[in-house]
C-alpha cells in the first residue's frame, strides 16, 4: 500500500501535468491559418493563469497589489486613481479586472490600451476586451483572404460617405447593405450574427498595434492566486454547481481532493487548499463555460445563470458557500471540508462597489460618471496584525445606494486592504 506521502508526491505532479494540459489546449486555440477560407476561433481563450508570490506580493512590506475595477477608456480617471494611490511601477504590481477598453471615449481607450500593453500590466479579459479581441482576429482572417481588404475598403469607404448624407445608425445600415448588395453577398455572410460592424469596439480592433494585439489575447479569462487564496475574474466565480446541494459528492467543497491519515493533513492544508481551489475551476461546469465567467451577474430560481439584473446575485451564493467551508478536520454539524478562497471582481457596476465577506466587486461605475475603484493590499498592510487597523470612515469606500462601506476590508484569513477611490 502506498504511503500518504507518495500519494501526495503523484497527486501533485499529476495535478501539474494537468494544468499544464489545459492551459497548453487553452492557448492552443490561438494557432489557426490566416490563409484558410473557413472562419477561424475568432475568441482566443486563455483559461486560466496562476500568480507566483513574486507576481501577487502580499507579505512584503515595500511591495504592493493594486487591483483596479473597470477603467472602460476613462484614461485621465485611471491616471488620476494611480497618482492618488502613488502608484511605483518599479515596486508595485497592478492588476485589472477586465474592460479595460470600450464604451468610454475612443482616444482613451487607445491610450489605455497603449499603457496597459507598453507596461505588460497583469489583467483578465473583460466581456468589452473579449468583444475586441474577436473583431480584430476576424479582421485578421478577412484581410488574409484574396479579395477581402479590397471588399472592406470599399464598405468602409460607403459608410463613411453615407454618414455624410446623413446616416448615423450603422446596424441599419449594414441591414440594407445585405440585403441589396448581392454583389458582395458571400463577404457579409462572413460578418458572424450580431457583430456590429463599424461599432466602438471594431474600431479599436482596428486601431490598435500587432503588440496590443498580442497583449490583449494573452490576457487570461481567470486567474488563480494559490498562496493568496484568491481568484480573480472579470465577472465572477461559482464555489458550487446550483444545479446540487451543497453537500453533493459532485461539489468541490463537499469532500476533501486527496485522502490522508488525519496526522498528515495539518502541514497538507496549504496543498490540500490549492488542489482544492483547481477544483473548483476546473470542476465545476459553470467556471468552464468563458461566457460566464465574463458575463454572469446572478444565478435564476431554474440554476441557470444570467447576466441581467434578476436572479440571486452570484456573490450572494458564493458568502454562503464560504460561510460552510470549516476546515479539512472540521466535525461541526453542516459544515463543509473546505477553507475559504477570495474572489475580486468587476462587471456589476449596476451594483456599484460590492464589498463582502470573501467577494470584492470593484466596478464603482466610472463610465456612468461615478468613480472608479482600487483594492491596495501588501505594503504597510502587510504586517498588520488582524483587528489593528479601525474601520474609520475616509470617504473612499461608497455603494452604489450611497451607503459607507469599510474602506478597509477583510483579505483573505486574516489580511486587509485598502480602498480608493476617484470621482469620475
Amino acid at each position: 500500500m502506498q504511503s500518504p506521502r507518495l500519494v501526495l508526491t503523484y497527486s501533485a505532479l499529476s495535478a501539474f501535468i494537468i494544468y499544464l494540459l489545459f492551459i497548453w489546449a487553452s492557448r492552443g486555440s490561438m494557432n489557426w491559418s490566416l490563409s484558410s477560407h473557413r472562419p477561424p476561433d475568432f475568441s482566443l481563450y486563455v483559461s486560466l493563469e496562476s500568480l507566483s508570490v513574486e507576481q501577487f506580493p502580499l507579505d512584503d512590506i515595500d511591495k504592493r497589489v493594486i487591483i483596479v475595477g473597470d477603467i472602460h477608456g476613462m484614461f485621465e480617471e485611471f491616471q488620476t486613481l494611480l497618482a492618488k494611490v502613488s502608484y511605483n511601477p518599479s515596486s508595485d504590481v497592478l492588476v485589472s479586472v477586465g474592460d479595460i477598453v470600450a464604451k468610454g471615449p475612443h482616444s482613451g481607450s487607445m491610450q489605455v490600451l497603449e499603457f496597459m500593453a507598453s507596461h505588460n500590466i497583469t489583467a483578465v479579459r473583460g466581456n468589452h476586451d473579449q468583444k475586441v479581441i474577436e473583431w480584430r482576429t476576424w479582421l485578421e482572417w478577412i484581410h488574409s483572404l484574396p479579395g477581402g481588404s479590397s471588399w472592406l475598403f470599399q464598405v468602409q469607404d460607403k459608410w463613411e460617405k453615407a454618414q455624410e448624407g446623413g446616416a448615423d445608425d450603422v446596424e441599419e445600415w449594414v441591414e440594407e447593405q445585405v440585403r441589396h448588395d448581392k454583389k458582395h453577398s458571400k463577404w457579409w455572410k462572413k460578418i458572424p450574427e450580431e457583430w456590429q460592424l463599424f461599432g466602438d469596439h471594431y474600431r479599436i480592433a482596428e486601431g490598435m498595434t500587432q503588440e496590443q494585439y498580442s497583449y490583449m489575447i494573452q490576457r487570461p479569462v481567470r486567474i488563480h492566486v494559490p498562496h493568496a487564496h484568491t481568484f480573480i475574474a472579470h465577472a465572477g466565480i461559482l464555489a458550487s454547481d446550483p444545479n446540487y446541494k451543497r453537500k453533493d459528492k459532485r461539489q468541490p467543497l463537499s469532500h476533501i481532493p486527496i485522502l490522508y491519515e488525519a496526522e498528515t493533513r495539518k502541514e497538507d492544508t496549504s496543498f490540500l487548499r490549492r488542489l482544492q481551489e483547481l477544483a473548483i475551476l476546473n470542476e465545476i461546469p459553470q467556471n468552464l463555460i468563458p461566457w460566464v465567467t465574463l458575463n454572469m451577474r446572478g444565478v435564476l430560481d431554474d440554476h441557470t445563470v444570467t447576466r441581467k439584473k434578476n436572479g440571486t446575485p452570484w456573490a450572494k451564493l458564493y458568502k454562503k458557500d464560504m460561510k460552510h467551508c470549516a476546515g479539512f478536520d472540521s466535525k461541526k454539524k453542516g459544515s463543509l471540508p473546505c477553507h475559504p478562497s477570495t474572489v475580486v471582481y468587476g462587471h456589476a457596476a449596476s451594483r456599484g462597489l460590492d464589498i463582502n465577506r470573501w467577494t470584492i466587486g470593484l466596478d464603482s461605475g466610472c463610465v456612468y460618471n461615478q468613480r472608479m475603484t482600487a483594492l491596495v493590499l501588501g505594503g504597510k498592510f502587510a504586517q498588520q496584525l488582524p483587528g489593528t487597523i479601525e474601520d474609520e470612515y475616509d470617504g473612499e469606500a461608497i455603494d452604489i445606494d450611497g451607503n459607507i462601506l469599510s474602506s478597509r476590508p477583510k483579505f483573505g484569513d486574516s489580511g486587509r486592504g485598502k480602498i480608493y477611490s476617484v470621482a469620475c
